[in-house]
């Protein structure tokens, strides 16, 4: 009896020792990965390739430096110059003049796919263009597209350089941008808020149309 009670023992020990290695190399892996992340994120924004130093460290991506809250109503929309589906480039000039709902999407993102065609109805009963800033390959954007049997512009990004202009990385993601080329509304995330943007733009539209004094 107390040989196998010593056997027993002993293989318990040995095995909640794997466990706490195995959790302890969870956490030091994700531990990398984040410093990692937030290291190429800036590299990509500066437009240079780099490679992270090797450092494990217990951080975490609330206190990253990149900002990811979003821009404030009211600033300048940042500029930007994308190669779009087509074979043609995007630019914000493209629109100066016209009030732009500015969407980021990925191919590989179920909610962006499910938002595609309720926006395009959105949009085709209102005033507001759309410009997709997408990643991913041309094919891949081109068959989802074709999926959701939608025709909006297309923008291809990189990587997420022009997300971390905009503060914004989770995808689907917008904003309103006025025809002065500022943004017009808080940063919308997920299809529900997206959607709003274009519903209260509108209604915001027809109030102004209702009391602009007649021309006779």
């Amino acid at each position: 009896m107390i040989v196998w009670l010593a056997a027993l023992t002993a293989l318990l020990s040995v095995l909640l020792g794997a466990v706490c290695w195995t959790l302890y190399s969870i956490l030091r892996q994700n531990g990398r990965l984040l410093v990692r992340l937030e290291a190429l994120e800036a590299a990509l924004a500066e437009g240079r390739e780099t490679q992270p130093d090797r450092v494990f460290a217990d951080r975490s991506l609330a206190r990253s430096r990149i900002n990811r809250g979003g821009l404030t109503p009211g600033s300048t929309a940042p500029d930007f110059r994308l190669p779009t589906l087509d074979g043609g480039e995007a630019t914000l000039a493209d629109y100066a003049g016209r009030r732009l709902l500015l969407v980021f999407s990925d191919p590989d993102c179920a909610p962006c796919q499910a938002l595609l065609p309720r926006l395009e109805r959105a949009a085709g009963a209102s005033m507001i263009d759309v410009l997709i800033v997408s990643r991913g390959t041309v094919e891949a954007n081109r068959e989802k597209l074709a999926a959701a049997g939608v025709t909006f512009r297309v923008a291809l990004q990189r990587h997420w350089e022009i997300s971390r202009l905009y503060a914004k990385f989770v995808t689907p993601a917008g904003y309103l941008i006025d025809p002065g080329g500022r943004i017009a509304s808080a940063a919308a995330a997920g299809p529900a808020a997206i959607l709003a943007l274009i519903v209260n733009e509108q209604r915001s539209a027809d109030r102004r149309h209702e009391t602009r004094p007649s021309v006779h």
